[in-house]
């Protein structure tokens, strides 16, 4: 449940910011490519990089992960364990797919963003509105489709999340998911029964999402 208040929320949130900022510099475009490279990577190469980005090495020795160098510089007293902090590894878990999603969600943001009317928006400068009300009262409400879009997808892409959680802590430390649980289950302690269960709370979680943004795209279609 955290994955799924989180993610999807930081994600589309991040996404949004990044597709409206990036349309109003020069070099957007160069940005954009940034932004958008990590959906190139796979989720576990993913997790072996933010692996070393967390990992920890004994304060005698020069560390390697930029969060413990981070900390020490600011006055930390010793190198953390992070991925081993209850409660707050799930959200270090979360910020690589987070990372991830955000440029999927810029790209489809921006492209509704370009679609906006002109119009609306001139109008509402020449009646004095400032950025801000530009953003939240013209451009939000217009693309909120699309919002919602982007949220319930990258929202299918959390319940079936497993590579990261099982390459960075096999989800020890309560970290566990309901994917990476399925397949402790069926193939680790070889109970068929609570994994096939599993499976299909999977499914149903799922299915209901996809038939729901299929039927909206259908209806767009028309």
């Amino acid at each position: 449940m955290l994955w799924l208040i989180v993610v999807p929320a930081l994600s589309t949130a991040f996404g949004l910011l990044a597709a409206q900022l990036t349309d109003r510099i020069s070099w957007g475009n160069i940005a954009k490519s940034l932004i958008f490279m990590p959906m190139a990577i796979s989720f576990v190469g993913a997790a072996v990089i933010w692996k070393l980005v967390y990992d920890t090495r004994p304060i005698e020795q020069e560390q390697i992960g930029v969060l413990n160098a981070l900390y020490l510089f600011f006055g930390g007293d010793a190198p953390q364990t992070w991925l081993t902090v209850p409660f707050w590894n799930n959200f270090l878990l979360m910020a690589v797919l987070v990372w991830i999603q955000t440029g999927f969600a810029m790209v489809i943001l921006s492209a509704a963003l370009r679609g906006i009317p002109e119009e609306t928006i001139e109008a509402a400068i020449i009646d004095g509105a400032n950025p801000f009300q530009v953003f939240f009262k013209i451009k939000a409400p217009q693309i909120m489709g699309t919002i919602v879009v982007v949220w319930t997808t990258i929202t299918i892409v959390v319940l079936k999340v497993f590579d990261i959680v099982f390459a960075m802590t096999n989800g020890q430390w309560e970290t566990q998911v309901l994917a990476n649980y399925m397949y402790d289950k069926l193939f680790r302690a070889n109970d068929w029964g609570v994994g096939s269960a599993s499976a299909m709370i999977i499914m149903l979680l799922v299915t209901p999402i996809l038939v729901w943004n299929v039927y909206n795209a259908r209806k767009e279609m028309r």
